[in-house]
């Protein structure tokens, strides 16, 4: 039979992330906005995650499932296939909770499977086609993951994607659509007196002198960010520097390891900055929860990933408070950066990073153009009001159209 009143319909995310990245940020603003009285979230991720507390703070459910650890992605050397052998074995290890989705999907009535990574599409697509109930995923990656997508493609009703740069080019046109993430845009936004206080604080570790441009990254400190790039970038910006006029130029490095082996690169980050004599020039802050506030305070923000990202939220969040981006044009990032929000360098190359920065940091009314025109692109396509009005319309349709299992 069709599912024809979509009046009030119990929704089941899905979520395998052991930490709050970008995805898991994304997903919470969604639940956050929608239309409670036509829509009751429930989400299916692990008991002890983080996302798990955020959630609970919420008005939505937590359903505690037994799923994958996170996949190690730059444990090939071909950094475009991220699944390992291993890591199959270790899927398979936790078919257990295929059964607890579809025990949660009969406890709670569920209407709809929103999956938000590939892993958990795999598992929640066999419950939904044994129930009959539609599956959407959000393609939140750029690579490829091979087999895998193939298998699990036939599985989904409907897959959103985050960019041009995430579509499947075996998959039809029809089933995929676009929705770029969406930020707060009233929300994310920091008072002056927060961003000087900040300033103050941040600035008083190291020699300055008046008035620096402040760069910075905010992410997750791992290999695949380029974030060495940036501090060899600082260097070269440092030995160019000799005239007294030149604008003092300082890095921060916001955000902290996810997985173990992130820590040793967190150490060679900080051991770098101390060979290339650059300590003066660099302040790691550690994980900051409010990124609306760092965000404020940089002049440029960079985003130097060396592979590709699909829809990166540091990009879109600096748009959203009028900040020039410097990136690489990997991934989405070549469609969120235009040259009128700031500048695309060629990955894995520092002194193009140091002479963007050198352009960028010698005109102050280039910056404020370039954010001016930022703000503007956010409010045109990443407002969370538009991500949330799309994503709604295609439960809409899939809820009407999709033939279900008589309960």
């Amino acid at each position: 039979m069709k599912t024809s009143d979509t009046s009030r319909c119990n929704i089941l995310y899905l979520d395998s992330g052991s930490g709050i990245g970008g995805g898991q940020r994304s997903l919470l603003l969604l639940i956050s906005r929608l239309d409670k009285s036509r829509f009751r979230p429930f989400v299916g991720c692990m008991s002890d995650s983080p996302l798990a507390a955020e959630v609970a703070k919420t008005d939505a459910h937590v359903v505690p499932l037994s799923l994958p650890a996170a996949h190690n992605k730059l444990e090939r050397i071909d950094r475009t296939r991220r699944f390992t052998p291993r890591d199959i074995l270790n899927d398979l290890g936790h078919l257990k909770a295929i059964y607890q989705i579809h025990r949660a999907v009969k406890e709670h009535a569920i209407a709809l499977i929103h999956a938000n990574s590939l892993s958990v599409a795999l598992l929640g697509g066999i419950v939904a086609r044994w129930h009959r109930i539609p599956i959407v995923m959000h393609k939140r990656y750029a690579t490829s993951y091979g087999i895998l997508d193939r298998i699990c493609e036939p599985l989904l009703h409907r897959v959103i994607l985050v960019s041009e740069a995430t579509r499947w080019d075996f998959a039809s046109k029809k089933k995929q659509t676009l929705i770029y993430n969406g930020v707060d845009l009233a929300a994310f936004q920091a008072t002056e007196t927060e961003v000087e206080t900040l300033r103050t604080e941040l600035l008083s570790l190291v020699k300055k002198r008046a008035e620096p441009i402040i760069t910075g990254v905010i992410t997750r400190i791992t290999p695949e960010k380029g974030i060495h790039f940036l501090v060899r970038a600082m260097a070269e910006l440092i030995r160019k520097d000799k005239c007294p006029s030149s604008p003092d130029i300082k890095l921060l490095i916001v955000g902290g390891p996810y997985f173990q082996k992130d820590h040793g690169y967190m150490a060679s980050l900080k051991q770098e900055v101390a060979d290339l004599g650059v300590a003066d020039s660099v302040i790691f802050t550690g994980f900051l929860a409010d990124t609306r506030i760092v965000t404020s305070l940089l002049d440029i923000v960079l985003v130097p990933s060396i592979i590709p990202e699909a829809c990166p939220r540091t990009i879109i969040e600096a748009m959203a408070v009028g900040k020039p981006v410097i990136a690489t044009p990997l991934g989405g990032s070549k469609e969120l950066v235009t040259s009128e929000t700031g500048l695309l360098v060629p990955p894995e190359d520092a002194s193009a990073i140091a002479s963007a920065i050198a352009t960028l940091a010698s005109d102050r009314e280039q910056l404020a153009a370039m954010g001016k025109a930022a703000r503007l692109r956010a409010e045109q396509l990443f407002s969370s009001e538009k991500n949330t009005a799309l994503t709604k319309a295609v439960y809409s349709e899939l809820l009407t159209d999709t033939p279900r299992k008589a309960r």
